[in-house]
């Protein structure tokens, strides 16, 4: 049962008067009418402790903490300790280095002042190198070694000094072969590479052909073929047809011939016909026309030009056909060799103040193949193309008369 005497009474003193003067005593009963009046209504006290106080304190942000602008040593609104106002960091205004002044005249810019304390020391000394090289490095400068002797004997080569450029491509070789021993004695296989040791070995075998050491040549040619490595080598058969047709192997030279033209794509049509003539050739030499006669003719349809029209004429000349040897004759005159027509090449013979125009010089020559060429197939078919030499000059020269050919 609640006792409302009991000292457990929440409401203890609720009901007791006020101590502020001017005020009745509240909860009592006390009436207006008590004084007479009801009395002025009053501000109530502040933290100054006096009736009317000051303006009551305001919070702000110093230093991160919160402050109490109301006076010294008040506290803060959490309830905690006096805090102390902390001061406000500095900030700068001006970049550093520069002064409102401006430089000195003459002056350099130099904001760290390291100018003055390095006045006196002069230059840096130059880098050391290292005394010890890591084996990756020794590698490295070896294969630049081996790639200086490749060029100095390509040039060598280009000189005609065929002797002295075998001589650094068999060094060359060394170095090379050198090397890849201690690129794996050093564990460093994975770098072993593959295009210097191609490099270095058709250069060796090009040096052995300029100097007529054909079965040199050919074992490293064999070397590079047979070597799954090289995904294009296959080509390089042409070279090695070349050395049989010149040791007058005819039968191996077509061989390689063909094998490297399977190597060829269809987009290399030209390097293909160069390849199919030096077949003819081959056939020619092994006085087999009708075979020489399909590869000419091969080329004419395709790619016709100069060398393979004569070719095909003497092919049709051996085999006594004289209707071929007039269609083989037409064909020929049909053949526009790039270069100057006969009217600019005898304007040009005299006066020309462009003598050393090299590409002037390489049409002239064209020119005079061309004349060459037919007029050695004129003189040879010309007895024997009709029934008698008369006849045959006839045709011959309106022939040529139809061609526009002097």
């Amino acid at each position: 049962m609640y006792s409302p005497g009991g000292d457990d009474d929440l409401y203890d003193g609720y009901n007791q008067g006020s101590s502020i003067p001017g005020y009745g005593q509240l909860g009592g009963g006390l009436g207006v009418g008590q004084y007479g009046a009801a009395p002025p209504m009053m501000p109530p006290p502040t933290a100054s402790g006096g009736p009317y106080g000051r303006v009551p304190g305001t919070a702000s942000m110093r230093g991160g903490g919160l402050v109490s602008r109301g006076g010294a040593g008040l506290v803060s609104r959490m309830g905690g300790a006096p805090v102390v106002e902390e001061n406000r960091p500095m900030t700068a205004v001006r970049a550093a280095g520069y002064t409102s002044a401006g430089p000195k005249p003459g002056g350099v810019f130099d904001p760290t002042g390291m100018g003055a304390a390095g006045a006196g020391r002069g230059p840096a000394p130059p880098l050391q190198k290292r005394a010890d090289n890591s084996p990756e490095d020794m590698c490295r400068e070896i294969e630049k070694e081996v790639n200086g002797l490749i060029e100095e004997s390509a040039l060598l080569s280009v000189k005609k000094q065929h002797a002295a450029a075998l001589e650094k491509a068999k060094e060359a070789g060394k170095r090379e072969r050198y090397l890849c021993k201690q690129r794996e004695q050093n564990q460093l296989a994975d770098q072993i590479n593959i295009d210097l040791t191609y490099s270095v070995c058709f250069n060796l075998a090009n040096q052995y052909h300029a100097n007529q050491m054909y079965t040199e040549a050919l074992n490293t040619y064999s070397l590079i073929v047979k070597n799954k490595q090289y995904a294009q080598s296959g080509r390089l058969r042409v070279n090695m047809g070349n050395i049989y047709y010149e040791q007058q192997k005819y039968p191996a030279a077509i061989k390689m011939y063909r094998m490297a033209l399977d190597q060829i794509p269809n987009t290399g049509k030209e390097i293909k016909h160069k390849i199919v003539r030096n077949i003819g050739n081959a056939f020619v030499r092994l006085g087999q026309f009708q075979d020489a006669l399909a590869s000419y003719e091969q080329i004419m349809e395709g790619s016709p030009d100069l060398q393979t029209g004569f070719n095909l004429v003497l092919c049709y000349y051996a085999l006594g056909d004289k209707e071929r040897m007039r269609k083989g004759f037409s064909r020929l005159l049909s053949v526009r060799q790039v270069g100057m027509d006969a009217e600019e090449a005898e304007a040009t013979e005299e006066g020309d103040v462009l003598d050393d125009d090299g590409l002037k010089l390489t049409m002239r020559e064209r020119h005079k193949q061309t004349q060459k060429y037919l007029s050695m197939a004129a003189k040879l078919l010309a007895p024997v193309i009709d029934r008698d030499i008369v006849a045959g000059f006839d045709w011959v020269a309106d022939a040529l008369r139809v061609a526009s050919q002097p």
